[in-house]
């Protein structure tokens, strides 16, 4: 009996022994395999945070792209300076050079022609049009087309410019009686017996005042005054006439008095001024008892200030303009029987004294 006991105790010993081994192989296997999971996410998770910080650094290594950049750019705000610039540039815009619109007709084959008077030549076909160079008179012009204006297009500097075609001929017109003052070495004299006398000036009746610019100053000193009144000063324009020299003689005008004004060819597209000025004076003066006459701006030639093409619009306007005031037209006269010019502008004095005798003549 004891040894039935002792051989299940035994068996029982062992049976617990066996368990004990499996429980631990167990045991060892769950925590080996506890282990690899973990050792396998660490290592997953150092290879994704490797991965990670490859990323950000080839991110941060890698060029910002044209459209990352412009994106992304913050728009800097205008300097003083750049406002400056743009509002600079925007007055330029306004008054740049006006475009020539007018229709243009170009000529199959360039023509030569001639200046029949000193010209002005501008940046288009018209008056409208800024004044860029002069021609002389009797100069030859290559002539590239015409305006639908009819002003004829010719090249100055490689550029397309235009003068009046009233004054440009395809022959060469010769006007002897409106030659330039020659040196005393170049011009001819004629003999003694044969030579004209100098005109003499006539004496001015009673009243008369005389107003202009430096051709009257010349005039004046031409004549030896003339027994006028003279208001006249060099290169006056119409703010003078109307600032200066009407106050200097307005509360002298009276019973009797004439006043002849010969101003406009430092001026001459401002007639339309002139005319509204005169006007409005000679009403006030015609109460008084006085008469007003307006003296037409005689030829020119080639000079700085005027061409001959304005002088000829203002004496073409004027005269249907006035109101009680007499025109004296001695710019015809001149053209009909000749005048000596010595600078373009200004006359010798024989011709002024021809000019204030036909003024003279007419009052």
């Amino acid at each position: 009996m004891k040894k039935i006991v002792l051989l299940m105790g035994m068996v029982f010993a062992l049976a617990l022994t066996g368990c004990g081994n499996d429980a631990e192989e167990a045991m060892q296997t769950e925590a080996e395999s506890t282990v690899s999971v973990t050792e396998a996410e660490s290592t997953a998770a150092e290879e994704l945070e490797a991965e990670s910080i490859t990323a950000v650094t080839e991110a941060e290594a890698e060029p910002e792209t044209e459209s990352s950049v412009q994106d992304e750019s913050v728009e800097p705000e205008e300097s003083e300076t750049d406002m400056e610039m743009t509002a600079t540039e925007a007055e330029t815009e306004e008054t740049s050079v006006k475009e020539v619109t007018e229709a243009i007709t170009a000529f199959e084959q360039v023509k030569t022609m001639y200046t029949t008077s000193a010209v002005n030549v501008r940046r288009g076909p018209s008056t409208d049009y800024e004044v860029i160079s002069h021609l002389a008179k009797g100069q030859a012009v290559e002539i590239t087309g015409q305006a639908e204006t009819g002003w004829y297009q010719l090249m100055v500097d490689g550029a397309y410019a235009y003068a009046s075609n009233k004054y440009l001929s395809e022959t060469v017109v010769e006007t002897p009686v409106q030659a330039e003052v020659q040196t005393a070495a170049q011009e001819p004299q004629a003999p003694a017996e044969t030579q004209a006398a100098a005109p003499t000036a006539t004496v001015a009746p009673a009243g008369v005042i005389m107003v202009g610019d430096s051709r009257c100053v010349q005039m004046q000193a031409a004549v030896g005054g003339g027994g006028c009144s003279w208001i006249c000063e060099n290169s006056k324009e119409y703010t003078w006439f109307s600032e200066v020299a009407i106050p200097k003689f307005d509360q002298y005008v009276g019973k009797g008095t004439k006043v002849v004004i010969n101003m406009g060819v430092n001026d001459p597209e401002h007639y339309n001024q002139y005319v509204e000025l005169v006007n409005a004076k000679a009403a006030e003066w015609a109460q008084r008892g006085a008469k007003t006459y307006f003296v037409s701006v005689n030829p020119v030639w080639e000079n700085p200030y005027t061409d001959q093409a304005d002088v000829d619009t203002f004496n073409a306007n004027v005269p249907g303009m006035l109101a009680g005031v007499t025109w004296i037209d001695t710019c015809s006269w001149l053209n009909i029987n000749g005048y000596r010019l010595v600078d373009g502008l200004h006359y010798d004095d024989p011709t002024y004294v021809n000019i204030f005798n036909l003024i003279m003549g007419s009052l």
